[in-house]
């Protein structure tokens, strides 16, 4: 037999096989999301599954908004959390295809008030390294200074200075979202629009994301918006107050629907090309999808994941999975994408539950693979979580000390505190012989401290989101005051561990 034709039975061969790993039961969907919205206690969801330059389906369920009748619909708008890191390294690649800057460039050189601990590392850092999450710094670092906070971008950016670094310049991967800010306010510098007027005009516009957009007051004009859900300590689902975000907008603060970030994956599939309209260089999106730094992760990743410019990206069984997730108070996404079979699935959450349950599940359904299929390994990681919160907030009280007392009365603790970093809290003292603590850039951060044993006090947060903690306060050899350390469970991307926090002296 010619070998013309062994190759093109062999061609045809190998798609018959593609394209039966690739079939899909659209009508199981909505089992499926059944399912996991009794599991995971879930108002209300969307999801979006896109083949090459086609969207094969897209679709809300359930309610925007718990015990009320206000249906989610393919437009329905969610907070994408750090996936809008991947747009932000969207529009710097535009700006790269355009010829006004490079990857390399050092960021100094566009912003002149950017300062990190390190002064060498100041002097060196690139536009590359706001992107890989190698500056050195631990895990979230600098997240007091951003969430619910009324520091600008300019003004968190200049207190980056005071993070100290936990490893090495370029050494190992941290995930970071500050950097992303920083990223955000060079394309401002450069084009002389704000990031988000430029994301508008180069990126949404273009793509046709009519419900997409970065600005909270733009966001909450929008009719169709999902509100985010939490667990009270009551563990019971409560909807909350949309968090602003527009100083962190480039980090995780756009608002999009299954709809709009469907045409998105339509862009990254086809080579930065939508509707015929070059949006990006194609090498350019090649480097945005290219590793740059090994950084393996949990569930679905394993020890060769990398990530590029802002996507998680994975060999898996002969494909190239790129993937990013995203999580902000109440709400989650994830989006991804198998890049050699032209293939993305996105799914929006209006409550902490992972929607990678969802992704990876339509994933396995699409290769025939098992290995993508984590449903019952997060439902029982999930359950085991619940139960041991509701032990320990149980068991909280055998840890008490009883029948101790403070080493001071209220108004001795009351006063003026301060962290470098972050700026003043305040204590004041209460009628009821109680203590009131507030962060003065964070509302958010205000509750009562009731006496626990000795000098430490229970924090009993005012916002249901942030879980009660402790206060201790710290004594010199003359027993004054001379500041208090916080134990305090992490939020999402704020870590408490951070602040040094001293007493104010006259």
């Amino acid at each position: 037999m010619p070998k013309k034709i062994i190759a093109i039975i062999f061609c045809c061969l190998f798609a018959c096989t593609i394209s039966s790993a690739q079939k899909l039961q659209l009508d199981s969907i909505d089992s499926f999301i059944q399912k996991f919205r009794i599991d995971f206690e879930v108002p209300g969801l969307a999801i979006g599954i896109v083949r090459n330059d086609s969207i094969l389906f897209v679709k809300g369920y359930g309610t925007r908004e718990i015990h009320k009748d206000l249906p989610v619909n393919e437009n329905t708008i969610f907070g994408i959390g750090s996936i809008s890191k991947s747009f932000t390294a969207l529009t710097l690649g535009i700006l790269v295809s355009e010829g006004k800057i490079h990857w390399d460039d050092r960021v100094k050189d566009y912003l002149p008030y950017f300062e990190l601990y390190n002064p060498y590392v100041t002097e060196t850092f690139t536009i590359r390294d706001l992107l890989t999450h190698r500056s050195g710094l631990k895990k979230v670092s600098g997240g007091t200074l951003w969430y619910h906070s009324d520091l600008t971008r300019t003004e968190i950016i200049k207190r980056l200075k005071y993070l100290k670094p936990v490893s090495e310049f370029r050494d190992r991967a941290a995930y970071q979202n500050v950097m992303y800010l920083v990223a955000g306010e060079i394309v401002k510098e450069v084009s002389g629009m704000s990031w988000d007027e430029f994301l508008q005009a180069k990126v949404l516009d273009k793509l046709n994301m009519k419900n997409s957009t970065s600005v909270c007051k733009i966001r909450e004009a929008n009719k169709n918006l999902a509100q985010p859900h939490i667990m009270n300590e009551s563990f019971q689902k409560i909807a909350v107050i949309q968090e602003n975000g527009d100083n962190l907008a480039a980090g995780g603060f756009i608002y999009s629907s299954v709809q709009d970030m469907s045409n998105y994956i339509r862009l990254l599939l086809n080579n930065g090309i939508f509707n015929g309209d070059t949006i990006i260089d194609k090498h350019e999106l090649e480097e945005i999808l290219k590793p740059q730094i090994h950084f393996p992760m949990r569930h679905g990743y394993n020890e060769f994941t990398s990530y590029g410019l802002g996507w998680w990206l994975t060999p898996k069984n002969g494909h190239k999975i790129i993937e990013h997730s995203g999580g902000i108070d109440g709400m989650t996404a994830h989006l991804i994408m198998v890049k050699d079979l032209n293939i993305g699935v996105v799914a929006l959450v209006n409550t902490y539950e992972s929607p990678t349950v969802i992704t990876n599940g339509i994933i396995a359904q699409i290769l025939n693979d098992k290995s993508y299929d984590i449903y019952k390994k997060i439902k029982s990681e999930r359950d085991n979580k619940i139960v041991q919160k509701q032990n320990n907030s149980i068991n909280l009280e055998t840890l008490r000390i009883k029948n101790t007392q403070p080493s001071l009365k209220m108004e001795g603790y009351a006063g003026n505190y301060t962290d470098d970093m972050y700026g003043g809290i305040v204590i004041k003292e209460l009628p009821d012989n109680q203590l009131e603590i507030s962060f003065s850039h964070t509302p958010l951060f205000s509750g009562k401290l009731k006496h626990w044993h000795y000098d430490t006090f229970l924090i009993d947060w005012y916002d249901a989101r942030v879980p009660n903690g402790f206060l201790t306060f710290n004594f010199d050899a003359k027993q004054d005051i001379t500041g208090f350390s916080l134990k305090q469970e992490d939020l999402l991307d704020v870590d408490f561990s951070e602040l040094t926090i001293k007493r104010n002296r006259y």
